[in-house]
């Protein structure tokens, strides 16, 4: 299991990564995921893997993981604590 320190550092990864891709998107018509950089999307699986498990096994269970961790209201420390406590 992931450290919360360690959640927070890949939860501000994978939002300059979403970033990123817009500005892909913007430059080349694409995001990362059709090209060379598909490998970026690893650091969404090892948050969404290290989660709790309240966020995964439905689509439903899937649906709020990703307006957790995508939630520019919260910091990433609290992104972090909820995704690893499982407590929204």
């Amino acid at each position: 299991m992931l450290s919360t320190e360690d959640m927070i550092r890949l939860i501000e990864t994978e939002g300059e990564i979403n970033q990123m891709d817009k500005v892909f998107e913007q430059l080349a018509g694409h995001g990362h995921a059709s090209g060379d950089f598909i490998k970026l999307d690893n650091v969404y699986d090892v948050i969404q893997h290290n989660a709790h498990p309240a966020y995964s096994g439905s689509e439903e269970a899937d649906q709020k993981f990703i307006e957790i961790l995508y939630d520019r209201k919260r910091t990433p420390d609290e992104r972090a604590e909820i995704l690893l406590s499982g407590r929204a």
